[in-house]
């Protein structure tokens, strides 16, 4: 509700109108709002077509209050399985971490293969069954693994098969992949949702954290530094 419209308050059974702000106090907060979505990179990931960081960067095509937390993980090394190619595989490769991904759209893998000398490995699977099956045939366990295609619930399947257990999973638009979100946390995985805007989209959605157990994170998990986020002096009374 608006500041300024009238309120019914249980309170010595009295109707009570809140005050509005003063008008500066209105246009500084929208101001500093404005400031911290333009640091975001949606401007530029809009005009571009594909999700970026402020400075042009990869991003993932996940809510920012996800990409935020993942990017307190230290991956240098780790492994990282996609299903569902794009700006995600780069933003995994510049930090460090090795990776491989499934496309099933022809048109695209050949997009992406412009970048597969930053991936481990890149594979067109067009058919169901050869789309989530992709998993298997990739050597050693990995610690983080993205389901962010087609197919996502025979690709969940899979994954709950043949996943070491070590790391994470990422599900996004689990709003929508309802059903797939539920799957997962039956199979005895702890689910954390990201909520919120993201690059590109006029809407929020959510992305969805899973794990078996929180070793990995322990172990990788870096001190937050939200974007737009201001430091401060430690005083006496800290």
């Amino acid at each position: 509700m608006p500041f300024g419209r009238l309120v019914r308050r249980a309170w010595m059974g009295q109707e009570r109108e809140l005050p509005s702000p003063p008008k500066s106090i209105q246009e500084s907060q929208l101001s500093a709002m404005d400031a911290a979505f333009r640091r975001s990179g949606f401007d530029e990931s809009r005009s571009l077509g594909r999700p970026v960081a402020a400075d042009g960067s990869p991003l993932p095509w996940f809510t920012y209050p996800a990409i935020e937390y993942l990017a307190q993980l230290d991956l240098d090394g780790a492994r990282v399985f996609e299903y569902g190619s794009g700006n995600s595989s780069l933003f995994w490769a510049r930090r460090g971490a090795l990776v491989w991904s499934v496309e099933h759209d022809s048109a695209w893998y050949e997009e992406m293969s412009r970048h597969d000398a930053s991936l481990q490995q890149l594979v067109l699977a067009e058919s169901r069954d050869e789309y989530a099956d992709a998993l298997r045939s990739t050597p050693g366990n990995m610690d983080v693994v993205v389901i962010d295609g087609v197919f996502r619930m025979a690709c969940a399947k899979v994954v709950t098969e043949v996943w070491g257990g070590h790391g994470l999973i990422i599900l996004d638009n689990s709003d929508w992949y309802s059903d797939v979100r539920a799957f997962l946390i039956g199979e005895g995985l702890t689910c954390i949702d990201f909520s919120g805007f993201g690059p590109m989209n006029r809407y929020a959605w959510s992305t969805s954290i899973l794990f078996q157990n929180s070793s990995f994170i322990q172990e990788r998990l870096r001190a937050p530094h939200p974007l737009s986020g201001i430091d401060v002096a430690k005083g006496p009374t800290w």
